[in-house]
Formats: structure tokens, sequence, C-alpha cells
């Protein structure tokens, strides 16, 4: 019986339709019906209606009988036709019959039962408009009839071989009035409850298809995903944008666990608890896994919906992929953490900046009055290698000063053309060098110099002690000995890479320095260029301001530092300096110091602390010169007023007074042909940068050797002023 129902809704079911369509599918559903019905039974009626009107005679009859049975077939095997033909052709098939049975036997027989159906039907299949129409033609038809009563216009149809008509005996036109008066209230009746019924179930599914197809049309733009799921996790509905994030479709995964697609199934699992217990989740955060791998973070909102007994039914709500948020916060907390960090070492530079200023102007006395006393003693004499390891003191004491410059970012007083290529292999025969492999004799260092562009604007002094404090830390890092790979290398960016610096677009020379090392600590990283910051041996790096220096190094050669680094792999350095084209190499020639005496001339040397103006005045005088100490700017201002003076060593800061800047500036208003050179225990500032431009011809960094002092004093007498 199942089968035979199922065949009869197959044949039924328009093809080119679903449910979705509303009233317009179930219309073309009772025309194939009702097609099907009269093809199949009406072959029942046909056969002996045909046999009965040969029988007496009715060819008519039988002729419309078998053009309607064949059109009807002719209809239903041809459902591609328009569906407004095939309707209205059933319609006016159900009046032509009511009219033939009346025509035929009488207004008392089958006849008024088809013009009943008539517009009945016409409303099913065409609506209320046409329902009203086929009233209309009922009316108008019931009413002729009753005039042919009347007036016993009915034996006319004689001619036509027709009987006459089966009448009433008594009061034809009487009953044939009452008749049709119930026939057209009960005709009337029918029809509007059919066509009301129709036409309001068209408006409600016109209203639910509308309302379906606007959430239809969210369900499926949402960027948000939607989902429902069983209490038990199994996934009853998803929306298409869970492909976007799981790379999967809608049916691979309605009804597959949702398990699948978490990263973490405890995470699943502890999130359906936490939604049973308190009905809904907000906000919650879970990691998915999609097709390919890749884990994504989302957001979900969730809860349960009850059926109507108030049990637990199913889990709806949406989840949203917030990968790209997480990524930004990411980057956000990196940069403020940079900021942060920036700002910190910004500080301490400050810091050290005026701590070392204010040691190089003490230790001007320790390094330089060793090397005077010195000049006056015989080489053999005892004293002199006391003095020898006074100065050495000294200057081991200005190294450290020189770091803390470094660290303030007003380290590198020169810069010259530099070839990074043999600055890397020059180092690799210094004592400083040997050193670190005395420490770590189990290390072996592996070079592979391939920049082909390899100069650089910088200093080789601070270059070479970056280069020496990342290969210690190397070999720190491989207490038990390794290997260090120490690598040159040009690099061309089309686009910043985003690693500890943000290094920016452009032409590079690199220089890696790699360990195979226990790698370094995420959090340690945050702070590995902090002064005094190590987790190393101490006693051995000396100033504890090792990666201090390699970090002011980098920021004054305007570079960037990436880190790689991995308990697995160890560590990579990778230091990107700006690449020059200039490759006129600065090479410096020892002198004697018959070099850089001088001939009597006079120099005016203004600092504000008494042991400065001291010290520079007796070396100078040991060179040969003439000296005049004055300890402000005012003083020396209103001194050449009045005299002369070949040269002028200006110090940069005397307070309270103006600084060496503002003295220089209104000494060249009455003197523009002034010569003068800068000596300072800072290194280079803005302000002394604007002395030089002004004409100023050198800067010296305090402590000064004699050395130093003598060259830079007679470089700038040689010169001719304009």
């Amino acid at each position: 019986m199942k089968k035979i129902v199922s065949f009869f809704d197959k044949l039924t079911t328009p093809a080119n339709l679903t449910i979705k369509d509303g009233i317009t599918f179930w219309q073309e559903k009772v025309l194939l019906t009702l097609l099907l019905v009269t093809v199949g039974l009406g072959l029942i009626t046909y056969i002996p209606s045909f046999v009965l009107s040969v029988m007496e005679n009715l060819w008519f009859i039988a002729i419309v009988d078998t053009l309607i049975y064949i059109f009807l077939l002719f209809l239903f095997f041809r459902p591609n036709l328009s569906f407004t033909f095939r309707a209205a052709s059933i319609s006016i098939i159900s009046y032509l019959l009511g009219m033939v049975l009346i025509i035929t036997l009488g207004p008392f027989g089958a006849g008024p039962v088809w013009l009943f159906f008539f517009p009945v039907i016409t409303g099913v299949l065409l609506g209320y408009r046409m329902a009203f129409g086929a009233l209309l033609i009922n009316t108008l038809t019931i009413t002729g009839l009753g005039f042919l009563i009347k007036y016993n216009l009915t034996d006319l149809l004689v001619s036509f071989n027709f009987k006459p008509w089966h009448l009433a005996v008594e009061n034809p036109l009487e009953k044939w009035v009452v008749i049709s008066l119930n026939f057209m209230l009960l005709n009337i009746v029918a029809t509007l409850s059919v066509t009301t019924i129709l036409s309001g179930l068209q408006s409600s599914m016109m209203a639910i298809a509308k309302s379906d197809k606007k959430h239809r049309r969210i369900f499926e733009n949402i960027l948000d995903v939607y989902f429902e799921t069983s209490m038990e996790g199994i996934i009853l509905e998803v929306s298409i944008s869970v492909e976007k994030i799981s790379q999967y479709s809608q049916n691979e995964l309605r009804g597959q666990s949702i398990f699948n697609i978490f990263e973490d199934p405890h995470q699943c699992d502890e999130a359906i608890k936490n939604i049973i217990q308190t009905g809904y989740l907000k906000d919650h955060e879970i990691r998915l896994v999609n097709k390919d791998g890749n884990i994504h973070f989302c957001s979900v909102n969730a809860r349960i919906l009850k059926d109507k007994n108030g049990s637990p039914e199913k889990i709806i709500g949406i989840f949203r992929d917030i990968s790209d948020q997480k990524a930004m916060e990411k980057e956000k907390k990196e940069l403020e953490e940079r900021l942060i960090r920036s700002q910190k070492m910004e500080t301490l530079g400050l810091l050290a900046g005026g701590v070392a200023h204010d040691l190089n102007n003490i230790l001007s006395g320790i390094v330089t009055y060793p090397e005077l006393l010195a000049m006056d003693l015989h080489r053999d004499d005892p004293l002199k290698k006391s003095l020898d390891i006074i100065q050495s003191s000294g200057n081991r004491a200005a190294e450290i000063v020189q770091d803390l410059l470094t660290l303030s970012r007003r380290g590198v007083i020169t810069r010259e053309t530099l070839n990074l290529n043999e600055l890397v292999l020059d180092f690799l025969f210094t004592l400083e060098y040997k050193k670190i492999l005395s420490f770590h004799p189990n290390i072996i260092v592996e070079k592979q110099i391939t920049a082909t562009t390899p100069f650089l604007k910088g200093s080789s002094i601070h270059l070479q002690k970056t280069l020496m404090n990342l290969i210690s830390n190397a070999a720190e890092a491989q207490p038990d000995g390794g290997v260090i790979h120490i690598r040159t290398q040009n690099r061309h960016l089309d686009k910043p890479i985003k690693g500890y610096d943000h290094v920016q677009a452009g032409n590079y020379v690199v220089l890696s320095v790699q360990d195979k090392g226990i790698g370094i600590d995420p959090e340690d990283l945050k702070r590995i260029f902090e002064p005094f910051f190590t987790k190393k041996v101490m006693g051995r790096s000396g100033t504890g301001l090792g990666m201090a220096v390699v970090w002011g190094t980098v920021q004054d050669h305007e570079g960037y530092i990436d880190i790689i680094s991995s308990a697995a792999k160890g560590t990579i350095f990778n230091l990107y300096f700006p690449i020059t084209h200039d490759e006129t190499l600065t090479k410096i020639e020892p002198l004697s110091i018959d070099a850089y005496k001088g001939n009597g001339e006079k120099i005016l040397v203004i600092d504000d602390v008494d042991e400065q103006r001291q010290i520079a005045g007796i070396t100078l005088e040991k060179l040969g010169y003439k000296t005049i100490g004055v300890k402000s700017g005012e003083e020396a201002i209103q001194y050449l007023k009045e005299n002369d003076a070949d040269l002028l060593l200006l110090d940069m800061i005397m307070a309270p007074g103006i600084d060496g800047f503002e003295t220089y500036r209104q000494i060249l208003n009455f003197k523009p042909n002034q010569k003068a050179i800068i000596a300072s225990g800072y290194s280079q500032t803005r302000q002394a940068e604007k002395t030089l431009r002004l004409g100023a011809g050198h800067y010296l960094k305090k402590p000064y050797t004699i050395e130093k002092i003598g060259m830079a004093v007679k470089n700038e007498l040689l010169k001719t002023k304009y």
C-alpha cells in the first residue's frame, strides 16, 4: 500500500516546483491529481457512457466524451504547458460537461452537479477572481434554463435529435426556481469558502515565504557562524559562513560531532558542561581547527533551547572568528612592550649619559697626568711602570664610560665608511677574540663572509665591540661546547619584516651570529638589552653592559635587530645595517709626537671645571703651545674682545652660564674667522653638531690622550679660514 501511495505521490508532485513555492506548488499538485484521477477513473465512466450514447444514437455526446477524454490525456502527459492554460481547460471542460448533460438529460440530471463543480475548481486552480466569473456564468446559465422551462422552448431540442427533457409534472418552473436558488446559494457558499481559505492560505504562505526568504538570506550571508547542536554536541544545522573558517561544507558538518573541529576536545566538553549548568555561554573563547589543520580563535555565545515541556531540546548560538582581533591584540601588546622597552632604555641612557659626562671629567686626570709625567721620566725609571698601570686603569675605566655612552646612544662620534667583511675578519685576530676562546676551549667558530656589498657608515670600534659581545654570549649559551656561525650577507627587503624589531624595507648588509645553545626564554628576551641583566657566568664580561652596548650601537648606526631563538635550535642575532655606496675606506696611520707639536700658538681653554682647564693647559704647553684658561663663556667673550687667540678649546656644558654653542656663536659675531675645537665629557650632541656647523673643526671626547688632543689642535691650526 505504501508503495502505491508513494507512486501516486510521485506522479502528482510537480517536477519544477518545491513546497517552498507555497500555494503555486499545491495548485499544480491539485491539477495533476485531478488529471490523474480523471484519466484513471474517467476511463471507467467513459466506456459505458460511450456505449450507451451509441446505442441511443446520441453521437454528439459520444464524440464530445471522446474528445474531452483525449484532451485530458493530452493535458496530463504535457506538464510543460503553462499552468494557466491547463487549469482553464479543466474549468471549461467541467462547464461544458454540465451543459451537455443538461441539454441531453434535462435540468434534473447530473448536469447541475458539473455546473456546481465548475466555479469551485476554478477557484482552487485560478483564484477567487476567476471563481467569481465562474459564479456569474453559472447564474446566467441557470437563469437561461429557467426561461427555457417557462416558455416551453425545450421542444426546439427535438430538431437536434435530443429527446425531451425529464421535467417535473407539476409546477416545473417554480420547482426549478427553488432548486436553482438553493443550487446557487450552496454554489456561492462552497466557492467562497474554498476561495477564501485558499486566498488566506496563499497570503499566509506568501508571508511565511517572505519571512523565510529574509531569514534564509540572513542565514546564508551572516558573517558570524550560526549553529544548532543536540545536547550531546551533534551538529544539526550550521550556516554557510562556517566554510570560511573550517574549510568544511555545511553538508560535511551536519550530523557530525562538534568535538571533531575543536582543537582540544576537553575544551569542547567543558563548554557543553558550562552551558548545561548555566543555560548559556557569553563571549566564551574557543580554538577550532580547520580542514587544513590551522587554528582559529573564536568567541561563542550560545544558549539552550527547550521544548514545549520545558526540557532541554538543543543548543543554539553563534561563534565569531576573532583570530585577526587576537593577532592585533598581540601586535598591540608587542608594540606597547617595544615602546616601554625603548622608553626604559632612553631613561637609562639619559642617566648613563649624565654619569658618563661627570666620570669623563674625573678620568681626564687619571688618563692624562700619568702620560704627562711619564714624558719627563727615563725609560727605566721604576715610577714609569706605576704610571703606566694608573693610565691603563684609567683607560679601562674610560672604556666602561664609553659603554655607558653607547647605551645612551651618544657613543658613536665618528662615522667612517667601513667594510663589514674586513671588520669581522680583523676581529678574529684580536686579543679579545682569543680571550673569549680561552674561556671556552670546546667552541668552534665557523664563518661565512659572503656579503657582496659590505659597506656601511659607522664606527669600527663600536661594531667590533658589538661582535665581541655577541660571540661571548653565543659561547656562554653552549657550556658543553658547540659551533658558532658568523655570517655576513646582503638582503633586500621589499616589505617590512616583523621580528624583535620591525625591520623596514630597504637594502642592508646583515651581520649574523648563531649558536646551537639553550636558547633565550621569551620573558628574558624582553629584558635582554637592559643594563646589568644577565644569566651568564658573572665576572667575565667586565662591565655588565654587553648587550646594552649591542642595542645602543645598532641604534646609533640606524640599524635593526632581529632575534630568532628556541630551546631546540639555539639563537640567531641578525643585525641589519643600511648599505652605503661610498666605498672610500679611511686608513689611519700612527704618527710620532713631533707630528703634532706646536710652535707657540696661543690657545684659549674655556671650561667651567678647574681641573679640566689645568689638564688641558699642562698638556698643550708640553706640546709647545701657550694657553690661557677661563671658566665661562661670558669670560671668554670678554677676553676675546680685548685679545686674540689662535684657537679655542671649547667645553659644551658650562653651568650656570651660556653653553659652548652660544659662546662660539657670539664670538663669531665679532671674530668671524675664529678657529675652535670642542672638548666634552659627552659624546656628540645636537648642540655640538650645531657648533660644528658654525665652523668648529673637531669634536674631542674627554678623557683624551696627548696624541688625540695634539692631532686635533694641529689639524685645526693648519686649516685656512675664509
